[in-house]
């Protein structure tokens, strides 16, 4: 368990800030085993997002057109970047698939923010790789005890994206960790993000590009907001829980308490899940259950009768509602966002690969999601903040029903080394050739005893 900071009832966002720097802390190997995970998950999905995500490709045209150079590594990208561009391309594609990790609690994707500052600052510093997976650890730490302390539910409601609103804070937190700030400047640097901290969920409406790019953002400006200041721009203080605060402006009924007082000081990167699925986590559950249908089974679409799935009232918003655009979905956004596309590929395929979202067209995936219908049931709900879903298939003799209280990939039930580099493979395959990627593969695993964390950045460019 980590140390907590004593809280001071004067400011949580100070004591927020001590924590995050407290050199105290040991993380246990298993903690920064976690990372070493989350740093080889977040790397895959960027290297196949550098060249098959339409947001990504926009993002780096607007750099390059910028012509913002520099020194810092994009994962997959040939030229270097100033540090604050290279954080905001590396978390825009550490998210852009939608396959990076999650935070069932907080209901947030902490890696992009959080390592997309991290990497970064550790390359500019030369930092090694003890002192960035150290970094990461707090960084996580401060994004999601901000994300529960929101109240996901209703941070949700109010439209915003609680990767990018909290994110940046962590992603803050992990810069300044790795630059060996003291507490004063963090907490002025948090100051500085309540300026910026930013995301809404409007991307879901119309499949916009800026779900990842909010994220990216988060990054960006988690950079540029610990670098203002230490050149002395001032933050304004209680940033978290001040009256025009985080909480009090981004969330109602929101209790400063849960920051840190009711913290039981396990590391939150402990609690993080991994993605078999790149979609939205809210529909993992339910397409966990049914490829066990339809595996066990042995169905095939033509069998199918009727499926039934009900998942939580934040996931039915995100994937279920608008029925008409949900069940049509126009672009890959969509469709990562469709309970109804998945569980047809999920009914189709067997399960859903990111390959899986160029298929929209397929005839078989129309007439199955005719037979899907995804509802509300005050039982699922109850479960939160479980993503768990309610899943009924007919087909012909066969009748199942079940109820999954959670995905495959929490801690729980976790995707191990094994299967996390074999994802790694996958999506990496496309950039780099097997030499290369093994190589990254070693460096991450070793990542606690590289003395210059540039020893791997060096096998991230083109």
């Amino acid at each position: 368990m980590a140390t907590i900071a004593t809280v001071p009832a004067l400011s949580v966002t100070r004591a927020l800030a001590a924590q995050a720097l407290c050199t105290g802390s040991a993380e246990s190997p298993a903690t920064l085993e976690h990372a070493k995970q989350a740093v080889l998950d977040l790397v895959g999905s960027a290297v196949r997002a550098r060249f098959e995500s339409e947001t990504g490709a926009a993002v780096h045209r607007a750099l390059t057109a910028l012509g913002a150079g520099g020194t810092s590594t994009a994962i997959g990208y040939g030229p270097r970047f100033a540090p604050q561009y290279a954080a905001l391309l590396n978390a825009c594609n550490f998210h852009a698939l939608d396959f990076d990790d999650t935070h069932e609690r907080s209901s947030l994707h902490p890696g992009a923010p959080v390592v997309g500052a991290a990497l970064t600052e550790a390359e500019r510093l030369g930092a090694s790789g003890a002192r960035l997976l150290s970094a990461i650890v707090a960084g996580y730490d401060v994004a999601v005890r901000l994300g529960i302390a929101l109240i996901p539910p209703v941070h949700y409601a109010r439209g915003f994206h609680p990767s990018a609103t909290a994110g940046v804070f962590g992603g803050t937190a992990a810069a300044a960790r790795l630059h060996g700030d003291d507490e004063e400047l963090l907490e002025s640097a948090f100051g500085i993000n309540l300026s910026q901290a930013a995301g809404s969920l409007q991307f879901s409406v119309d499949g916009a590009h800026t779900k990842p790019l909010q994220v990216g953002f988060a990054a960006h400006n988690a950079v540029l907001a610990r670098e203002l200041a230490a050149a002395g721009v001032r933050g304004p203080a209680a940033a978290i829980e001040g009256r025009s605060g985080l909480l009090h402006a981004y969330s109602d009924g929101a209790d400063a308490a849960n920051v840190l007082e009711r913290w039981d000081g396990v590391h939150e990167i402990d609690r993080t899940a991994f993605k078999p699925y790149p979609c939205c986590r809210y529909m993992h559950a339910a397409i966990d259950l049914l490829a066990a249908i339809v595996h066990e089974r042995d169905l095939v679409p033509e069998s199918i009768d009727r499926v039934r799935i009900s998942l939580p009232a934040a996931g039915m918003r995100l994937c279920a509602y608008p029925e008409d655009r949900k069940r049509r979905p126009e672009t890959i956004v969509d469709a990562q966002f469709s309970m109804y596309y998945t569980a047809a590929a999920t009914l189709a395929w067997g399960s859903v690969r990111w390959d899986d979202f160029a298929r929209r067209a397929a005839p078989e995936i129309a007439a199955l999601i005719g037979r899907i219908t995804v509802v509300e049931d005050p039982a699922i709900e109850a479960l939160v903040p479980a993503m768990a879903a309610l899943v009924e298939v007919d087909a012909g003799d066969v009748h199942e029903r079940g109820i999954v209280r959670g995905p495959r990939g929490e801690p729980d039930s976790p995707l191990g080394w094994p299967e996390l580099i074999e994802k790694f493979h996958g999506l990496a395959a496309i950039g780099y050739e097997p030499v290369r990627r093994h190589r990254i593969v070693d460096l991450i695993r070793s990542l606690d005893e590289l003395d210059d964390v540039r020893t791997l950045t060096a096998q991230l460019g083109e």
